[in-house]
């Protein structure tokens, strides 16, 4: 005898208590992440009752947790063929488009679903996420403020909100919300650097230090939480203690150009040109920099190989075309060393390489002017 000659002598009454039995036993299967079993479950289910809503919800619910999101939807939009209102098919199916990026779609459905259960905070948050990738700013702030006043502790919301206000400069505003959510003993390294350097362009270097110590304590070798530690100490100025946080970070990772070239600088102004030589190396060996170009020809200047520092200036013209404030920079540091007549014949160098820049021009001429030279 077949499944399907079992199932049919099977009573109405009998056959729909096994069909909830199927339902019960799916979902709580994939709660569990038993996804084969589940499938089972609900495959089952369905040949016993092709059209049961619970049944296809939760088919539903599984194909999207396999990313088959067409056939998840098939499924969800013939259970609101027969009920437009069903509220785990309209938050599925918002879910599945959200997952295809399909986000104005999403949004209608879980619209429609908000009408019917205004106060979910989870459809809320979604909605509020979704409005954010739209662009539509003030509309997802009311839904996250409306989120959190039903749920003021509400993770999801206080994180989503403090990202939108901190993506719209309202930085002041966010870092309430960040450390709302930042719960003791739940406490996300990532939130702690977020909040950290909220803090250090905040100017507030205290507060910020305490973060990326907390996210250190967590895990001493995040970079990122090194890395900010590191710009605060810079900073204030304390420059051997953002070296000895930066060459930790280097054991962890390579760094960023902007790191290597901030460290290089570090570097030569503690004295230390052979450790500058390196960083500035492994800066531009990942392409064009102009700060390591410039830091480098500062370099170049402190070592006496002045000729150099031209050239080192020279990359930087090639692909920025004028410029005056390296220039000043450099001159500048020529005039400390090598006194005022190496700076004036830098100067003119400069003013031969731009002379098509008149702005560049008129600046020089001033740096000129102020070591008493003429152009």
């Amino acid at each position: 005898m077949t499944e399907k000659d079992t199932d049919r002598n099977l009573s109405p009454a009998t056959r729909h208590r096994r069909v909830v039995e199927l339902s019960k036993l799916g979902h709580r299967l994939l709660r569990e992440q038993r996804l084969k079993e589940a499938r089972e479950a609900f495959n089952e289910g369905l040949r016993l009752e092709p059209d049961n809503p619970y049944m296809l919800t939760g088919m539903g619910d599984l194909l999207r947790r396999e990313q088959l999101l067409e056939e998840a939807e098939e499924c969800y939009r013939r259970v609101l063929a027969a009920d437009p209102d069903n509220l785990f098919a309209l938050r599925g199916l918002g879910d599945s488009c959200r997952d295809r990026e399909a986000l104005s779609e999403a949004l209608g459905h879980w619209r429609h679903y908000l009408k019917l259960r205004p106060d979910d905070i989870f459809v809320l948050t979604r909605t509020a996420d979704a409005l954010k990738g739209l662009g539509r700013s003030g509309e997802s702030e009311a839904a996250y403020r409306k989120a959190l006043s039903i749920a003021p502790r509400d993770r999801y919301a206080l994180l989503g909100l403090a990202d939108l206000l901190h993506k719209t400069g309202r930085n002041q505003q966010a870092l309430g919300f960040y450390e709302r959510a930042l719960e003791p003993g739940e406490e996300a390294v990532h939130l702690l650097t977020i909040v950290g350097n909220l803090y250090r362009h905040q100017g507030e270097p205290e507060k910020a230090k305490s973060f990326f110590a907390r996210a250190l304590r967590q895990e001493p070798g995040n970079s990122y939480a090194l890395y900010g530690l590191g710009e605060v100490y810079r900073w204030l100025r304390d420059y051997e203690k953002t070296v000895e946080l930066w060459e930790e970070l280097l054991t962890h990772s390579p760094g960023t150009v902007n790191m290597l070239s901030r460290l290089g600088d570090i570097y030569r102004n503690l004295g230390r040109f052979d450790d500058a030589e390196r960083a500035f190396g492994d800066a531009l060996a990942e392409g064009y920099n102009r700060y390591a170009w410039a830091g480098l020809a500062k370099l170049r200047v402190l070592q006496d190989r002045w000729p150099e520092a031209l050239d080192c200036y020279d990359r930087i013209l090639e692909q920025e075309k004028e410029d005056s404030r390296f220039a000043g920079e450099i001159g500048t540091l020529l005039n400390q060393t090598a006194g005022p007549g190496e700076a004036a014949r830098f100067y003119r160098q400069v003013l031969a390489r731009q002379k098509d820049q008149p702005q560049s021009c008129q600046k020089i001429h001033a740096l000129l002017a102020a070591l008493g030279s003429p152009a």
